[in-house]
């Protein structure tokens, strides 16, 4: 029993001396990798993922957490708008009744043009049925004054037809001249030459030979 006793006493020792070398060992080890980071939070992470079986890309190691991508950094200026304005009532209110008014506005201008060129019509068939009344009216007037100088006395007609020419053009676009032209022109040639030889003085002599220039001018034309 003495034998036994002893070959387990040093079987106690030895073994209390190899638990405590194994822990020295452990130790030494652990703090070395300790001081290499090999027990960073992001490596312990990767090594419990490679143990019980994760995908390690699939995991959010380290803290490298993606930042949410900002939905106002992609947006267009006229969409960044469009956002502020729906999310404010009063925004978007002001929005519609800007809207409304630009709308109104282009329907009265669309009206207005199209009164305009309403207008522009009637006033230019207005214009042409004045100028045939007004044509009308001087064919009339020039009828009515070369029948009662075809009543008149030469004489008469010729001091008529005178005082018509010294009166002048009362407007830029009378032309007494051509009116006299116009009058004589309808004339019987023998009530014509009758007043033409009542032309008798110097001056008178002046008028009519006008008178004559013109009426050749117009037969030349």
């Amino acid at each position: 029993m003495g034998i036994v006793g002893k070959l387990l006493g040093a079987a106690g020792s030895t073994f209390v001396y190899i638990c405590v070398a194994t822990t020295v060992a452990e130790t030494i080890i652990v703090a070395s990798l300790w001081r290499s980071g090999a027990f960073e939070t992001t490596k312990m992470q990767k090594y419990a993922a490679v143990v019980y079986g994760f995908d390690i890309t699939e995991l959010n190691l380290g803290g490298n957490k993606a930042k949410p991508t900002d939905p106002i950094a992609s947006m267009t200026r006229d969409q960044l708008l469009d956002s502020r304005v729906k999310s404010n009532p009063t925004l978007l209110t002001r929005q519609e009744a800007i809207r409304k008014g630009a709308d109104d506005i282009r329907a009265l201008v669309q009206a207005l043009s199209t009164k305009r060129e309403r207008y522009e019509i009637v006033k230019r068939g207005f214009d042409d049925l004045l100028v045939k009344l007004e044509d009308d009216v001087d064919s009339s007037a020039l009828t009515e004054v070369r029948r009662t100088l075809e009543v008149l006395q030469p004489k008469q007609s010729k001091d008529l037809m005178i005082e018509m020419l010294q009166d002048g053009d009362v407007d830029p676009e009378d032309n007494v001249l051509e009116d006299v032209l116009a009058m004589i022109r309808g004339m019987p040639q023998d009530k014509l030459r009758k007043i033409f030889t009542e032309f008798k003085t110097e001056e008178e002599r002046i008028v009519l030979n006008n008178i004559l220039l013109a009426i050749g001018e117009l037969d030349t034309q």
